[in-house]
């Protein structure tokens, strides 16, 4: 199964004025050493935005992502908690947060988040193909075919929900849909497809 991580946000909002130059090249730093793999150094970067900007959603969020990165999992669910706090509407915190929960194998308690991520932005693929995932982990079958559909709704070239609603149209004894859907994937660059075809669509 492939799940699909978040991304850190890299918009520079609402720095008050008083320390915003620091804060924000703090943030700048963090985000470039996120971006070269350079997780650990990025959140001592956005604890320093923090010490300056205690309210900043934004680096919450970015510092749970790469918290999660390194496998902190519960310390990045408390950095997506701060920013949902900061901001009850911040979709991308609600989404990464899911995932956080979804590394922790707390599936009911992340799918709660992705149905709050889904409702504050129904439009994203990416959303519905890692609720997928959770309601697949919960054998929710039905309902992860579900979400993979709204995403190749959504994004009609999407290969990670290709691949990924292979496994529960198997499990619902759809070997023919599921082989088409890993044949999909594959011809869409998803290698790891292939593993799939040669075990169970011989």
């Amino acid at each position: 199964m492939r799940i699909i991580l978040p991304f850190i946000l890299t918009v520079l909002i609402s720095f008050t004025a008083l320390a915003q130059k620091s804060a924000k090249d703090y943030f700048i730093s963090g985000n470039e050493k996120f971006k070269a793999g350079k997780y650990a150094d990025a959140i001592k970067d956005y604890n320093e935005v923090l010490k300056l900007e205690p309210k900043h959603a934004v680096t919450f969020a970015n510092r749970g992502v790469a918290k999660d990165r390194l496998q902190d999992y519960r310390g990045a669910i408390e950095d997506f908690t701060q920013a949902i706090t900061l901001n009850p509407k911040y979709t991308d915190a609600y989404l990464s947060r899911g995932l956080s929960k979804y590394n922790l194998k707390d599936y009911r308690s992340a799918l709660l988040d992705y149905n709050k991520g889904i409702e504050l932005d129904p439009k994203d693929a990416k959303a519905y193909n890692n609720r997928g995932l959770v309601r697949y982990a919960l054998k929710d079958y039905s309902g992860a075919i579900t979400d993979y559909d709204k995403a190749l709704t959504l994004h009609t070239r999407y290969e990670e929900a290709y691949y990924n609603r292979g496994a529960p149209k198997y499990n619902l004894n759809d070997k023919a849909g599921a082989c088409a859907d890993w044949t999909k994937a594959k011809q869409l660059g998803v290698r790891e497809a292939d593993q799939y075809l040669k075990k169970f669509c011989k």
